[in-house]
């Protein structure tokens, strides 16, 4: 199953009934930094009625939330629902209230911060962790045209060049593309480059939503 996570840092404002419900995402691997990022919603915030938050992080079988104060059940179980609801791990989200003088009942509490993270989700995008694979390019000096050519149909990203005795190219592609350029550059050059996958790296890839 894959990891669902999300793509980038959000912060969103939404306003009930003269209430200010201020929204932040955070993309986050440890408890220790979940709660790094409530401490500083805080500490930015510190006028505020209330900071609700939600937060999971399945690698450290972490998950938590918290009302801050509101009616029991109606603040940070809303907001994790939001996310449960699509499998997303690694992620703190906060809801800031600034009370604007109107009660909103339970009912309306709930809808409030359910929206403001749904909100502040939606400005953040959904990802999945895919796995790259880093890879090593070794060359002769007249083939490094031809592979940069070859590479420029191939979704990649140079990370390094050396131009010394050979040149040394290290590039980062989703792993399903590596057996193709290993055999493509292998083809091109009569199998006198090197080519080598040195490790694999697992980066957020954002998933496109109709």
């Amino acid at each position: 199953m894959s990891t669902r996570l999300p793509f980038q840092a959000s912060e969103i404002e939404f306003v009930e009934r003269k209430s200010r419900f201020i929204g932040n995402v955070f993309t986050v691997y440890s408890e220790a930094e979940a709660r790094e990022m409530i401490a500083m919603v805080r500490e930015l915030h510190d006028g505020a009625n209330h900071v609700v938050y939600a937060y999971d992080i399945s690698s450290e079988n972490a998950t938590r939330f918290s009302d801050d104060g509101e009616p029991k059940g109606t603040a940070g179980m809303p907001v994790y629902e939001i996310f449960r609801r699509e499998g997303l791990t690694c992620y703190c989200c906060t809801v800031t209230r600034y009370f604007g003088g109107i009660l909103l009942g339970a009912g309306g509490l709930i809808r409030a911060y359910a929206n403001t993270a749904k909100l502040a989700l939606e400005a953040a995008g959904i990802a999945e962790l895919t796995p790259y694979a880093a890879v090593r390019i070794v060359c002769a000096y007249p083939h490094y045209d031809l592979i940069r050519a070859f590479l420029r149909n191939r979704e990649h990203t140079v990370e390094k060049t050396e131009f010394l005795q050979s040149v040394t190219l290290d590039i980062l592609t989703p792993q399903e593309n590596f057996e193709e350029i290993r055999s493509g550059i292998s083809d091109l050059t009569s199998g006198r480059a090197l080519v080598e996958q040195t490790e694999i790296r697992m980066r957020p890839q954002r998933i496109e939503r109709g």
